[in-house]
């Protein structure tokens, strides 16, 4: 099992933009992987808010690439504590069976290609989610709750400095309701 706390900032991007970062990112940063990740955002448990912003407890069965897990985000501020629990299936069929026998009946089906980047020591990821709708990620992991304010200064510092809009809560809010409304798709489990 991991634990830790994840600061991280994000922007739209369109094609023109995606190719611009993906070329500065492959000249200047490291790229760690590419990969296609499937998940189910559950949501019949407390905790559970149709808002990105304000939720507090976000649970998700996720597959990267046969890679499975159950992944639980608790709000620590304006971060995430991250926990994993690893599962032995390269599927999540079995996962769905025991969530919607512990009574999370829907998800919010989710479907993601990215590239990952390791630049001037932060994670950043490319990301496309159907319909053609891209966006970056940027994160940094701190271990405790009074290093997130500087790791969320020094995020949005680089981005600016590589020329990238940082979304503010209205702005993931609207990311995150196209990204239901265009992308994503509610589903029995």
């Amino acid at each position: 099992m991991e634990k830790s706390i994840e600061v991280e900032i994000r922007g739209r991007l369109n094609d023109v933009e995606y190719a611009r970062i993906k070329s500065f990112l492959d000249q200047h940063g490291t790229h760690k992987e590419s990969h296609e990740r499937e998940m189910f955002l559950l949501r019949d448990y407390p905790g559970y808010s149709k808002d990105f912003v304000g939720r507090d407890v976000d649970i998700r069965l996720r597959n990267t690439d046969g890679s499975c897990e159950i992944m639980l985000k608790r709000k620590v501020e304006n971060a995430r504590e991250e926990t994993s629990l690893q599962l032995k299936d390269t599927n999540l069929e079995a996962a769905k069976k025991v969530v919607k026998a512990l009574g999370c009946t829907t998800a919010v089906w989710m479907h993601r290609l990215k590239e990952v980047y390791d630049y001037e020591n932060i994670e950043w990821s490319l990301v496309i989610a159907p319909n053609n709708i891209r966006y970056y990620e940027a994160e940094l992991v701190v271990e405790s709750q009074n290093e997130i304010p500087a790791a969320h200064t020094r995020l949005e510092m680089e981005a600016k400095k590589i020329e990238l809009e940082v979304l503010d809560d209205t702005g993931t809010r609207e990311l995150i309701h196209r990204l239901d409304t265009e992308a994503n798709k509610v589903v029995e489990l």
